[in-house]
């Protein structure tokens, strides 16, 4: 089977990055499939009714531009985060070159918790695979990791775990 669009959860970890370097592998034959590198930040939900009520409360905020001023932080830190990634992966053996325009890799910044935001992810961007390194963090989840196993029982496309 070939996989034309693979998403490969990314945390900066070992096994994040011998999953990457395995999802390249898994494309290779491949020269039109794409790999998505997907960063999950937990960043607070400025845009949440509890965060505007409590700010308007408080004075701190009142108008629909300061609403505006935090998307224009929120779409920083994604572009910041970004970087970071690519800077982290351009290591990876076969990863450099197949990063930026036209390159077979992407980068995509998420916020929110990492156990909804990859399968969500997958399942709106109709990924073909996620692949993903395990994590062993003991009891019986401990065995994946907690986040390898929430996503192994929420998503609907095949999942490749990385040792």
């Amino acid at each position: 089977m070939m996989y034309k669009k693979v998403l490969v959860p990314y945390d900066k970890s070992d096994p994040s990055r011998r999953a990457l370097a395995q999802a390249l592998d898994l494309v290779a034959c491949a020269p039109d499939a794409e790999v998505t590198v997907l960063s999950v930040v937990d960043w607070r939900d400025f845009n949440a009714e509890t965060f505007k009520i409590a700010s308007r409360m408080s004075g701190a905020v009142g108008s629909v531009a300061d609403s505006a001023a935090f998307a224009d932080v929120g779409l920083e830190a994604a572009r910041e985060e970004s970087e970071r990634v690519m800077e982290d992966i351009a290591g990876i053996p076969g990863c450099a070159d197949a990063l930026g325009d036209g390159g077979r890799v992407s980068i995509a910044v998420v916020n929110g918790s990492p156990h909804d935001a990859i399968t969500a992810y997958a399942d709106e961007g109709g990924y073909d695979c996620i692949v993903m390194g395990h994590r062993g963090m003991g009891a019986m989840r401990g065995v994946l990791g907690s986040v390898c196993y929430s996503t192994l029982h929420k998503t609907s496309c095949p999942v490749l775990v990385v040792k």
